[in-house]
């Protein structure tokens, strides 16, 4: 029994310890699992940290155009029956720019002519009719009126007539039923009930007649005040007849006074002011430099011509909603054409229109700035495309990082990975916090003591920590 019993307690202890090298071996496999998968998610670019000059800027494209320009404007419901300039002409201020068609607009006041003429003769027609029809509704209203008094009166005089005979009928059924009941009284046996019945059949009829006149009594005060409103019924019609025949005479009166020439016309005027417009002509000595207009068809815009200051260029563009208040006038820009290739030309933030275009011209949305040429031999070519950048800000000789290197700390602050080689090699990975310094557009400035020139610094890195070791191809410095 007590063999039994250690061999038993041996077994047991051999199976305890298989069991938990199992385990060790398994979760040894997991962890050196997770290690591998750790490492194959490691990855990252790299840049040489350097010193650059940093800027920040708004980009915009614009076209080429004199300064000082104005812009001529014209109908935009007209063709156009005569172009007289194109894009690079040299005007005159009053030279003729281009002729609308006016033949619609002169047959236009013709026919106007003829139907003033026409209506005011059927406006006199009409009036005269209004004037007869308002006399005659007077006589008919009034004598409606006047029967309505006199309708008031005769129900009023009938109401007494009623009230009295009713009064009358019942005084004497009244003498009647006091015969009858003394006839009761003297009778006997059937005879009496028989008076009796006829004593009570009179006083019925009596209190019937009773009530009806006091009834009709009660009704003739109403009978009374019927005619004083139909007194003042009749003075209401006579007044608005009154009235409507005045107004009436008033319109008749009035084409004596107000009747004028056609050419006086309000409609008229602006259609021979419309007329006049007709002949477009320059305001100023210039040069065109942009035509909205096309010979034989309707322009599509009021903005027809633009007539510019040639000796002296400008860059006008658009700028966005999210760019437009980070500009101001008379900052620093750099613009470069086909023309100038390579080369920027310098220029400088002139004039900012702070209302969008987009409710004019969708196809156009942003703020217009213009943006003046600072080079006196600048060989630009007016009407040519130009990519404009107006320097927001700048910094010459800064300690650049990219941001794509920077990361945020949970706890506040920024961090970049750096990667220094050691002896054997290996490029091993150390976290260094930054302190930020002057953001631009590319590449941000970094202020902090332990980031040098020529620093590896990590970029977009992942799965990266503090003392890792990566395998990395530099850049050539």
């Amino acid at each position: 029994m007590e063999r039994s019993s250690k061999l038993l307690k041996i077994l047991l202890a051999v199976l305890i310890i298989a069991i938990i090298g199992i385990a060790v071996f398994f979760f040894a496999g997991l962890a050196d699992g997770k290690t591998k998968t750790q490492d194959t998610e490691k990855s990252s670019g790299c840049e040489y940290i350097k010193y650059r000059d940093l800027e920040k800027n708004v980009s915009m494209t614009g076209s080429v155009a004199g300064s000082d320009k104005v812009t001529v404007k014209g109908e935009t419901d007209l063709k156009v029956k005569k172009l007289s300039v194109k894009v690079g002409d040299k005007v005159k201020k009053g030279d003729v720019l281009c002729e609308f068609d006016s033949s619609d607009l002169k047959k236009q006041i013709e026919d106007m002519k003829t139907k003033a003429q026409n209506d005011a003769k059927n406006a006199h027609a009409a009036n005269e009719k209004k004037l007869s029809d308002a006399k005659k509704a007077k006589d008919d209203n009034v004598k409606k009126a006047q029967q309505e008094i006199e309708n008031a009166t005769s129900r009023r005089d009938q109401a007494y007539v009623d009230y009295n005979n009713m009064v009358d009928q019942y005084n004497a059924l009244i003498g009647e039923a006091d015969r009858a009941y003394d006839e009761m009284v003297a009778a006997t046996g059937d005879d009496a009930n028989a008076k009796k019945a006829n004593w009570e059949s009179i006083l019925e009829r009596a209190g019937k007649i009773g009530n009806e006149a006091d009834e009709l009594k009660a009704k003739l005060p109403d009978f009374e005040n019927a005619i004083p409103a139909a007194k003042a019924a009749y003075a209401e019609t006579v007044k608005k007849a009154d009235a409507e025949i005045k107004k009436a005479q008033d319109a008749l009166d009035a084409e004596k006074t107000t009747a004028t020439s056609a050419d006086s016309n309000k409609e008229l005027k602006a259609l021979q002011d419309k007329i006049d417009r007709c002949v477009i002509k320059s305001p100023k000595d210039g040069v065109v430099t942009q035509v909205n207009a096309v010979s034989g068809k309707i322009p599509s815009s009021a903005e027809l011509f633009t007539i510019s200051n040639a000796s002296k260029f400008l860059i006008s563009g658009k700028v966005g909603e999210a760019d437009i208040n980070k500009i101001s006038e008379d900052m620093s820009a750099e613009i470069k054409t086909a023309s100038t290739g390579d080369k920027a030309v310098n220029g400088t933030v002139k004039r900012i229109e702070r209302k969008s275009a987009s409710g004019e011209n969708q196809s156009e949305e942003g703020y217009t700035v213009d943006v003046g040429i600072d080079d006196s031999d600048s060989k630009l070519a007016i009407g040519e495309t130009a990519n404009v950048k107006i320097i927001l800000d700048k910094r010459e000789n800064a300690l650049c990082i990219p941001y794509d290197a920077v990361i945020s700390s949970n706890e506040g602050g920024y961090y970049v990975f750096v990667a220094s080689r050691n002896s054997k090699g290996e490029y091993i990975i150390s976290k260094r916090k930054i302190e930020k310094g002057f953001d631009g557009d590319d590449y941000l400035e970094v202020t902090s003591d332990n980031i040098h020139e020529n620093d590896l610094v990590l970029t977009n890195p992942r799965g990266v920590s503090d003392g890792d070791s990566l395998d990395l191809t530099p850049p050539e410095k």
